[in-house]
């Protein structure tokens, strides 16, 4: 299925990895930032909607479309779905401050409206509020399994 003019939230795709092809879901688009996506844990599915049953497996903020402009090989397309209901919400990142050493100081954490001041942002699960290249995308999607 070719790629659409433009990817929105509910659409998945399909990225081949040197351990096979992994699925990621488009969940969230809010300029400027990057698109929010989540990670789907293998489950065997190829059907956009059967996959997209799959469990999350990280949330990262990635430029597909520009990996897509610059050529990015190994994309595709397969369907629209549904998102989880827990996937639905915008999903909080964390975001370190460092010192002039690189030391964190304090944690943020941002809700894609508003940055707050966060303690338990340190040793929580929550992602960190970066933009993955493409190339560390797929690195990631590899290692699933």
């Amino acid at each position: 299925m070719p790629l659409p003019a433009r990817l929105g939230p509910g659409d998945v795709l399909a990225i081949e990895t040197p351990q096979g092809t992994r699925h990621v879901q488009i969940t969230h688009i809010r300029a400027p930032y990057p698109d929010v996506l989540r990670a789907i844990t293998p489950n065997g599915a190829t059907d956009a909607s059967a996959v997209a049953k799959g469990s999350t497996a990280f949330v990262a903020m990635v430029e597909l479309g520009r990996a897509l402009a610059d050529g990015a090989g190994g994309i595709q397309f397969i369907g629209h779905a549904s998102l989880p209901a827990a996937d639905r919400a915008f999903p909080t990142f964390r975001l370190p401050i460092r010192d002039k050493a690189g030391n964190i100081v304090y944690w943020w954490a941002w809700d894609g409206e508003g940055l707050t001041v966060s303690p338990e942002a340190a040793n929580s699960s929550l992602p960190i509020r970066e933009i993955l290249p493409f190339d560390s995308l797929r690195q990631r999607l590899a290692g699933l399994g």
